[in-house]
């Protein structure tokens, strides 16, 4: 099966710092990890719900996946097979960005 897109939610201000850049290496805690956390299109509002519940200011981002390299789907702690992109995301494989309004489900 081939996933044309895959998603990332994050604040407000890492969206504004990515476009500045135009790259970035994730979050804090994406850092942390090694790579940027990403979700496809039926596990975002999963995500939403488990790590970005109650906050505001969030953006999800959609990312085209033919543009990244080092993109590599890896099972969870759930057994859940998630993309995890192992090197930084550039500007230019972001094609959208919406904003999250409340608890909004994005799907």
């Amino acid at each position: 099966m081939r996933i044309d897109y895959v998603y990332k939610i994050c604040t407000k201000e890492e969206w504004n710092n990515f476009k500045q850049k135009k790259s970035w290496q994730g979050s804090e805690n994406d850092i942390d990890d090694g790579f940027i956390h990403l979700s496809d299109k039926d596990q975002v509002n999963k995500t939403l719900k488990k790590y970005f519940s109650n906050q505001k200011n969030l953006i999800l981002l959609i990312i085209k996946t033919d543009t990244l390299s080092n993109l590599i789907w890896e099972k969870s702690t759930n057994e859940e097979k998630f993309p995890h992109l192992y090197s930084e995301l550039k500007l230019e494989s972001v094609i959208d960005s919406k904003e999250i309004t409340g608890d909004q489900h994005l799907f």
